[in-house]
């Protein structure tokens, strides 16, 4: 398929498509005689995979790193349950930071 076509199917802008390319996080598409990237079902995975690992605060440099097992999966294996744990702790530092916040403002607050 061509980009526009993994563009409508995904939601991810053109030159967000590109971006990731350039840097490695997608599996590079093959190209047409005429030059066209041509992309996969493949492609579709990795980056709705992406987008969901970026909701949940991952960076592109850890997710780049997790494209290559999205093909074959170990959910057991130790760097990716590492990686997991190292995530969810960094969000709960947030949610403690968020909350913190949250309390000065309630503080300030004149009702």
């Amino acid at each position: 398929m061509k980009a526009h076509e993994i563009v409508n199917k995904t939601g991810v802008a053109k030159d967000t498509l590109r971006y990731y390319e350039k840097l490695g996080v997608i599996s590079a598409p093959l190209r047409a005689a005429n030059g066209y990237r041509h992309y996969s079902e493949q492609h579709i995975k990795e980056l709705k995979f992406i987008k969901f690992a970026q909701s949940v605060g991952f960076p592109l440099g850890k997710i780049k790193l997790a494209i290559p097992h999205l093909t074959n999966p170990d959910p057991h294996c130790p760097i990716l349950q590492a990686t997991i744990r190292e995530q969810v702790e960094r969000i709960e530092q947030k949610m403690a930071e968020l909350d913190n916040a949250k309390q000065v403002l309630l503080k300030w607050l004149v009702t």
